[in-house]
């Protein structure tokens, strides 16, 4: 019995406990839900008497702990609605709030604000501002700071690093409104293009640490968002363009093939035009992969498509192209345009027949080349320069400082496929010369076996006496042709014109100025180079000797040897002019003498005679052939040329747009492989080959599209 009543007994004690403990936890989750007051979630926290201002009660000032295991044990008659007014009056009374507690601090806002000791005030931790905050249990206050004040949302918080947002005083991140994001970006697809990074670069960790540091509030772009804006400037670029090409009423082309790192086929092409002022133009249309088995078949396939979308396929006056057999059956098949072989290529032919001449010499060179090219033998042979300089100067104290700066030169490799590479290694050899044989002598003289086998082997590749006025007579010969093949190759000039001009003066400096050739070795080269030019060029292309007309410097054409040749393309050129004057529909009326004396004026420096009147109209043709020609020089521009004196040649001007916009060469179209071979890198091979195509695209055409607007 006694057993019984000590069971119940403990029983009743431990449902008093439970009922206690269940109900300090309700009176907890009132005063958080209704109220809105932070509080422990484990115990209430009981505040010292010393706390409590005078003005309040004491005895009525907080809730005790006593007050609540004072009440019934009987917990089927508490009332929990009874319970909460009744602490909401005894709140009341005392004229202060429930005390306040903390609980672990979650929200994003804590990373910039810190509470006093008592709780009651948030303190804002950016530097400049210091900004107290009243604290009554929410955050809403303080996020409303940090983003009318300094700009800080939530999304900007997780995303900056936290102590460099603390340390930005009086600085906003509030991210750019769109044109000024907007302008930022297309300054970020400028860069990317212009200087051939890969699309990746947004994402690199370096590059957002460098933009932030210049703006902080500039959103950087993804990799795929700017692929998409790449495109999408590539399409307004394009459109550009084909409204440009609406105006335009001849254009040539130039073509090349190339094969990328990942031996993937590439044709180029290139459209060349002259505007009604006289400027030209030189634009890249594209730069795409070729369909297997990238044939004849597939590059006029490819070209057909190319021409009807830039809605240039009756504008066509020419294709330059390269001797490739392939190149050269689709462009004859497609029969839009003419094609002309590319001058530059055509001559490369005639020399590589002359340097097979000297292949045993090319060579010796070769291997000799090689051989001072390892890291090793650049360091002796910078060491022989500068010992031969301080020779040179005899002690001389200042310039013996001097050799200290010197630099010096190192050999140049040969490039099969570049003949004047050849050349710029024969020239680099007799520069070093003497070097050279200073550092034989003293590999030569080393008492180490290994250095002085060395020296053995450079003796064996060092030319000899007579290799050496080979080389010399060489470089004489080859001289002309390189700078003809720089004047040929240039784009910002009409090259067409000189075609002829120079294949012939090259022609007349090997039959005359050469004679005197000491070598035999120098002597069958330069035979071999005068009968393939002679073969190569007897028969001349009619469209370079037209653009040699339409150049005021070689319009008499006096370069041709025969005639009748000559009395042919005149011919054939006043008929296309009477043509081009009847089409003219606008009444042009003749200049004045006032306005001719001006012209007179300002092309002074560009005549040796002056005619005192101005043909008219009808005469328009012969007064262009009877004025005098200008000097067969390079700094005389015909461009400018016809730019000041087109009035005077109302028709005739349109005939000088159409055949002088003909490039002489395709170099234009295989200068964009420098630029491709950088972005189609091996570690880059995945590119897609339309992306390459826009990024090439925009790069290249940069002068003519605004790809920033």
């Amino acid at each position: 019995m006694a057993t019984t009543t000590r069971s119940k007994r403990k029983q009743m004690e431990q449902m008093t406990k439970e009922a206690e403990e269940n109900l300090i936890q309700e009176v907890i989750e009132v005063n958080e839900s209704d109220l809105d007051f932070n509080t422990e979630t484990s115990h209430l926290v009981i505040q010292e008497e010393s706390e409590i201002d005078p003005d309040y009660e004491v005895e009525n000032s907080h809730v005790l702990l006593q007050d609540i295991t004072t009440l019934s044990v009987d917990i089927s008659n508490i009332n929990i609605d009874d319970l909460e007014a009744e602490f909401l009056e005894i709140s009341k009374q005392s004229k202060r709030p429930p005390i306040k507690t903390t609980r672990p601090k979650t929200s994003w806002v804590w990373k910039f604000f810190e509470l006093n000791k008592d709780n009651s005030k948030a303190l804002c931790q950016i530097s400049g501002c210091s900004k107290m905050l009243k604290w009554c249990g929410s955050p809403s206050s303080l996020s409303t700071h940090l983003s009318g004040t300094h700009g800080i949302t939530k999304d900007i918080a997780m995303k900056c690093n936290e102590e460099e947002l603390k340390n930005s005083p009086g600085s906003s991140i509030i991210p750019h409104n769109y044109p000024v994001q907007e302008s930022l970006t297309k300054n970020v697809i400028g860069f990317v293009v212009g200087t051939v990074q890969p699309l990746s670069i947004v994402e690199d960790p370096d590059f957002i640490k460098m933009i932030n540091g210049f703006d902080n509030r500039y959103k950087i772009p993804c990799t795929k968002t700017l692929k998409d804006r790449i495109s999408k400037t590539f399409e307004v670029g394009k459109d550009t363009l084909k409204n440009q090409l609406t105006q335009v009423e001849y254009i040539s082309l130039t073509l090349d093939a190339w094969s990328s790192p990942a031996h993937l086929p590439y044709l180029g092409v290139t459209a060349h035009w002259i505007t009604s002022d006289f400027e030209p133009y030189e634009v890249l249309l594209s730069i795409e992969e070729l369909p297997y088995p990238h044939g004849a078949t597939e590059i006029q396939e490819h070209l057909i498509d190319l021409f009807y979308e830039w809605g240039i396929e009756s504008k066509i006056t020419a294709v330059v192209t390269d001797n490739g057999s392939n190149v050269k059956k689709a462009c004859n098949e497609i029969g839009i345009g003419e094609r002309i072989p590319c001058s530059a290529h055509t001559l490369q032919l005639s020399i590589g027949k002359g340097l097979d001449k000297i292949k045993l010499l090319v060579d010796k060179c070769k291997r000799l080349i090689i051989f001072l090219a390892g890291d090793k033998k650049k360091q002796q042979l910078k060491e022989s320069q500068i010992h031969l300089y301080r020779q040179e100067i005899l002690q001389d104290d200042e310039l013996e400082k001097e050799v200290e700066n010197l630099i010096c030169l190192d050999v140049i490799k040969v490039n099969n496929t570049r003949w004047n590479s050849t050349l710029y290694a024969f020239q680099r050899l007799i520069i070093l010369k003497s070097a050279i044989a200073m550092l034989k002598t003293t590999l030569m003289n080393n008492t180490n076996l290994n250095i002085c086998k060395e020296g053995e082997k450079l003796e064996e590749l060092y030319p000899t006496v007579y290799e050496w006025k080979v080389i010399k007579e060489m470089i004489k010969l080859l001289s002309p042709f390189e700078a003809a093949t720089r004047l040929l190759s240039g784009v910002k000039y009409p090259t067409i014109g000189f075609t002829y001009p120079c294949i012939c003066n090259l022609k007349d400096r090997l039959e005359t100025d050469f004679t005197s050739l000491e070598t035999m070795d120098a002597k069958h080269c330069r035979n071999a180079m005068l009968e393939d030019l002679t073969l190569r060029w007897n028969y001349p292309q009619e469209l370079c000797l037209k653009g040699s007309f339409f150049d005021p410097r070689f319009k008499s054409l006096d370069f041709i040897n025969s005639q009748e040749e000559c009395n042919n393309i005149v011919n054939q050129l006043k008929e296309e002019f009477m043509i081009f004057k009847h089409n003219e529909q606008s009444d042009i009326s003749i200049i004045s003498e006032k306005n001719t004396d001006e012209l007179r004026t300002e092309m002074a420096s560009f005549w040796k005679k002056k005619n005192t009147k101005v043909a008219p109209i009808k005469d328009e043709f012969q007064h262009y052939f009877d004025v005098a020609e200008l000097p067969a020089l390079e700094e005389y521009d015909p461009y400018l040329w016809w730019s000041t004196n087109k009035n005077q040649y109302p028709v005739l001007h349109k005939l000088a747009m159409k055949y002088l916009s003909i490039p002489a060469t395709s170099v234009p179209s295989e200068r964009l492989f420098s630029d491709a071979k950088n972005l189609i890198t091996p570690q880059r091979t995945r590119l897609n080959s339309f992306i390459i195509n826009q990024l090439m695209f925009l790069k290249r055409n940069r002068e003519y599209i605004d790809i920033y607007e």
